[in-house]
């Protein structure tokens, strides 16, 4: 796909409460991510709760799904883990509808964050990386960034030992939380397979277990209550 076909978008840059930023898109008043700290949400759900629970059971290599690239910031904190941990090799697929204009992105400064700085020029690749083609950001991390609606996206059946579930909220993407989507993801993972989301909804939980995953609910980030994490069964 030409660069020039992809429909990008610039929503608004707001601060967090971390001192992380996110982007609020005005049209569907929604955020990216959690305004009581886009980083800690970032950390606590999908790299505390989905990447490392993966690599604490023993994987050492692993396919991961993220549905929602957004700003970036979740590939950009799954490299740093990957780079701070020998003999671990990473490949991950991200798709995003809309992405967010690369420039605006990069105005997000999350390379500039304490804890982020030595990574900084990785950042910068990834969100100049092209789109719907496999980049080598590091000798054992390879990404790519698929742009493409998911629900009409070819995507490989049993192929993903992780899935980072990272759609807007159902209030805004009602469709995202349904037996349908989940049935998608469900026909993606392998058996034992992870799949970890910031939601915690009664209607969610109940589509997942009918899609063929376990679900157990776990401490959620600042600012919310729960948040779940699945395994296809």
């Amino acid at each position: 796909m030409k660069a020039n076909s992809i429909n990008y978008i610039a929503p608004e840059i707001i601060s967090t409460a971390d001192g992380s930023k996110t982007l609020w898109l005005k049209e569907l008043n929604e955020t990216y991510h959690s305004k009581h700290g886009a980083l800690q949400e970032s950390l606590h759900v999908f790299i505390e709760n989905g990447l490392k629970h993966c690599l604490n059971s023993g994987k050492r290599d692993l396919r991961i799904f993220e549905l929602g690239f957004g700003t970036g910031l979740n590939v950009f904190l799954t490299l740093k883990e990957c780079m701070q941990n020998e003999g671990i090799n990473v490949e991950i697929h991200s798709i995003e509808k809309y992405p967010v204009i690369p420039e605006t992105v990069m105005k997000m400064e999350y390379g500039l964050l304490d804890s982020l700085a030595p990574w900084k020029d990785f950042f910068r690749e990834i969100i100049e990386a092209s789109w719907n083609e496999k980049v080598v950001l590091h000798g054992n991390f390879e990404l790519k960034k698929i742009s493409a609606d998911f629900f009409e996206a070819d995507m490989n059946s049993e192929f993903y030992d992780l899935i980072f579930f990272d759609a807007f909220g159902a209030r805004a993407q009602s469709e995202m939380w349904t037996d349908q989507a989940f049935g998608i993801c469900a026909k993606m993972i392998k058996r034992g397979g992870v799949l970890v989301t910031y939601a915690s909804k009664g209607s969610a939980r109940r589509a997942l277990e009918n899609a063929g995953f376990r679900v157990e609910k776990l401490p959620g980030p600042p600012g919310k209550r729960e948040m779940m994490r699945a395994v296809f069964l």
